[in-house]
């Protein structure tokens, strides 16, 4: 959209700014003319504007969307077509997405955790209860605005559960959303319910308690197969601290069959308020529950054992899912449900019988996953040559009908060298893979060139020349005879690629027109802000409008800087760095911190010594300790005590045994002194008295 001056849709909303590209539209940040407020305006990508699919998925988001109102939930306000394509006026959210929040400051507190997920079960409570089921939960949905409000967006593909069956717009066996945050149904095709967002938000809250989602593979195949196969490793044993209820809450979410999930999301809400509520641990019954049902696979007790245990460690059967939430209230006190998604069976002959149904269930589930993603992925469609079967040769993937930037960024991912022809195509849409050689399905060594054919359109349209070179860009233009004008633009790609063209790809456009392509002067250089002092979430957002990207942290005591605040950046401020330029925030830990050390018993001299090597202040005072006693001149007691971490700089008071006074222990030798007063010379003097 090069016009001169500013674009507008509809006549009324006005394009400020680009801010993010989804999977099949861009995002921009816009005004409202007619009410003067800002606004996010969707735009579909123009090679899907002529999909009917895509075009009614689009639609669909708009209708569900716009008649969901709740503060948890994007609001939408309008929707329409122009310009060849469709878009979407939604509310603008000013703030970022809890992808960007646990990248730039890892895992969150526990209860904050918990209010984001009960903020994001209340905004699926109203969809749910319009018949919507979201099918792609995830971080990258949930945004958290500047003032803390959460809201959940994007219901792109969501679908209408009433008329679903009419409009024959749910296709059973397909899959949509990320596999991240697949529900084991999701990943197996079948249909899904409220049940399955439930699970997907499990996913997001064991991925802000812990930083990494449960499960994780080198490919989406390998993820979707985990959900379905695999129990997740549990919070405590990846080393979060958390209350019993919280991980209890998170594990039963995160239950493969969704009958033993929480039945609605208002369920969900409630035992997260009870959380919060400050109901942190499973009392009783609970506790024994979990403790049978960590147990179970290795033993199943008698049924005369079972009859002659306590009360509390029965572990009922689970209910039937219309009757589970009073169910869990009778078996929890605390309103908490442990995850239990195999309950033990009292009864041999049962569970030698479910183990049989179970094998044969999972070997079932084993088949069709890999017939169904193999047949998604387009795997055995190579030739009878396999090729390589060595440890480190890569499966090439299916390409056609792939954009071309997709196609590379897979081949990259593969390790794999791409080479691109383009050809003119009058079926295939600009920019699509329409052959591939290798074919899919072949093993090759990492570094193989996989040459791809991708479709510039008809004769008589313009080709995409985005992300190529010039040289190449200007081949393709001049061979339709077109006028190639070129600009010239700071950007984060690599100088010399072309990073915008007008008029866009696909374009019908007559021979001896010009066609204006925009060529990377790659990234502008530009000053680190100073953000000492400021919080993280304020130094993250200034450093990304500066056009810098904060994506690491590392953190460092401060006698300055509070804790939790920015000490300042790796590069330091001033620096000037490339545009996107990755820079690491240091936080501050506040005052440093040392150990008291053990100075008991010591003499007084070295204890102080010891104390000032350290950093810390001795102050002394003094306890009378009888004369000559082994304490005097030494440390009687120390307070904080040893061992105890304290602040540089804090005060130790160490007490010091003194001697008692001298003159009250050197009385002894003047009361002995009394012979020489003794009376017995003088008492001899009767011979003087003879004198008569």
């Amino acid at each position: 959209m090069s016009e001169q001056g500013p674009t507008v849709f509809n006549g009324r909303y006005e394009l400020l700014r680009h801010i993010a590209r989804g999977g099949m539209a861009d995002v921009y940040l816009a005004r409202d003319e007619l009410l003067d407020r800002e606004v996010a305006l969707k735009v579909l990508f123009p090679e899907f504007a002529n999909d009917p699919s895509f075009v009614e998925r689009f639609r669909r988001e708009a209708q569900a969307a716009a008649n969901l109102n709740h503060p948890n939930i994007v609001g939408v306000y309008d929707w329409g077509q122009e310009r060849g394509t469709y878009y979407i006026v939604m509310e603008y959210v000013a703030g970022r997405s809890m992808a960007d929040v646990i990248r730039s400051t890892g895992p969150l507190h526990p209860d904050r955790a918990a209010e984001i997920a009960a903020d994001v079960a209340a905004a699926l409570v109203v969809a749910h209860e319009a018949g919507i089921v979201h099918r792609d939960v995830k971080l990258g949905n949930i945004l958290i605005a500047d003032d803390g409000n959460v809201k959940v967006a994007d219901f792109g593909i969501a679908t209408a559960l009433v008329g679903a069956a009419e409009d024959g717009l749910t296709q059973h066996g397909s899959v949509m959303g990320t596999a991240t945050y697949f529900s084991p149904e999701q990943a197996q095709g079948k249909p899904l319910d409220g049940r399955s967002d439930l699970y997907s938000l499990g996913v997001v809250l064991y991925e802000m308690l812990s930083g990494t989602p449960p499960f994780q593979a080198d490919t989406p195949v390998g993820v979707a197969y985990k959900h379905v196969q695999e129990k997740p490793e549990s919070l405590g044993e990846r080393g979060v601290n958390l209350a019993q209820s919280l991980e209890a809450i998170t594990m039963k979410l995160l239950a493969k069959n969704p009958a033993n999930r929480y039945p609605a999301a208002s369920d969900l809400k409630s035992d997260l308020s009870r959380y919060l509520a400050g109901a942190h641990k499973i009392p009783g019954s609970a506790a024994a529950a979990a403790a049978a049902a960590a147990t179970a696979a290795a033993a199943t007790p008698s049924p005369a054992a079972a009859e002659s245990a306590p009360p509390t460690q029965v572990v009922p059967v689970q209910p039937a899912a219309a009757d589970s939430q009073a169910a869990i209230a009778s078996q929890y006190p605390s309103g908490f449900a442990y995850y239990d998604d195999e309950p033990p069976r009292q009864d041999d002959w049962k569970r030698t019988v479910g183990l049989v149904v179970g094998l044969a269930l999972l070997v079932g589930v084993l088949g069709f996953l890999v017939v169904a993603f193999a047949k998604t992925m387009g795997f055995g469609d190579g030739a009878d040559d396999p090729g390589p079967t060595t440890e480190t040769a890569v499966e090439i993937p299916q390409l056609i009908g792939d954009l071309v930037d997709d196609a590379r960024a897979e081949l990259i991912d593969l390790d794999l060298d791409i080479e691109i022809d383009f050809a003119t195509n009058n079926v295939i849409p600009v920019d699509e893979v329409f052959e591939q050689s290798p074919p899919a399905g072949r093993r090759v060594e990492p570094g193989q060139v996989v040459t791809v054919t991708v479709s510039s359109g008809s004769a008589t349209s313009v080709p995409g020349v985005v992300g190529q070179t010039l040289e190449v860009a200007r081949s393709l233009l001049e061979e339709r005879g077109y006028v190639v004008q070129t600009l010239e633009e700071d950007s984060p790609f690599e100088a010399g690629t072309i990073v915008t063209q007008d008029p866009v790809a696909g374009t019908e456009l007559n021979s001896g027109q010009p066609v204006v392509i925009t060529i990377s002067l790659g990234p502008a250089s530009v000053p680190i802000p100073d953000v000492s002092g400021k919080s993280v979430v304020v130094a993250t957002t200034q450093l990304q409008d500066a056009g810098l990207r904060p994506d690491t942290q590392t953190e460092e005591a401060s006698d300055t800087i509070p804790a939790g605040d920015v000490i300042g950046t790796i590069p330091e401020a001033g620096n000037l760095v490339d545009a996107n330029s990755p820079i690491t925030v240091v936080v501050s830990t506040g005052v440093p911190q040392v150990q008291v050390p053990a100075v008991e018993n010591l003499l007084v001299d070295v204890a102080s010594t010891r104390l000032v090597n350290e950093g810390l202040v001795p102050q002394l005072t003094f306890q009378e300790v009888p004369f000559g006693s082994a304490d005097v001149d030494r440390v009687i007691s120390q307070s904080p005590a040893a061992f105890v971490e304290v602040n540089v700089g804090e005060i130790v008071t160490i007490v010091v045994g003194e001697a008692a006074a001298a003159p009250t222990t050197t009385v002894a030798p003047t009361t002995t002194a009394a012979p020489t007063t003794t009376v017995p010379p003088a008492t001899t003097a009767p011979p003087t008295t003879t004198v008569p």
